[in-house]
C-alpha cells in the first residue's frame, strides 16, 4: 500500500521560521506530503507516515543535534 497525500496537512502547514532551521522552531517534515508541519504528533495526520524531526544533511544534522544536547557519533 502506497501512502499519498489527502490535503488535510493544509490545516498544520508552517509558514516561516526564525534562525538557521526549519527543526529549531519544533518543525517537522513529511517525505510523503513534501511539507513542513506545525503537528505535536509523531506521524503524519495526512498520509500517517513517519514525520522527520532533524534534517537529513550530515553538516545540519550535526548542528541540530549540538543544540539538543544529543550525543553525536
Amino acid at each position: 500500500m502506497v501512502s499519498t497525500c489527502k490535503g488535510i496537512c493544509v490545516k498544520f502547514k508552517a509558514i516561516g521560521y526564525e534562525g538557521r532551521h526549519r527543526y529549531e522552531n519544533g518543525q517537522k517534515m513529511c517525505p510523503v506530503c513534501e511539507e513542513f508541519l506545525t503537528y505535536a504528533g509523531v506521524r503524519c495526520p495526512c498520509c500517517s507516515v513517519k514525520l522527520r524531526i532533524t534534517p537529513r544533511g550530515n553538516k545540519a544534522r550535526r548542528e541540530i543535534h549540538e543544540k539538543r544536547n544529543c550525543v553525536w557519533y
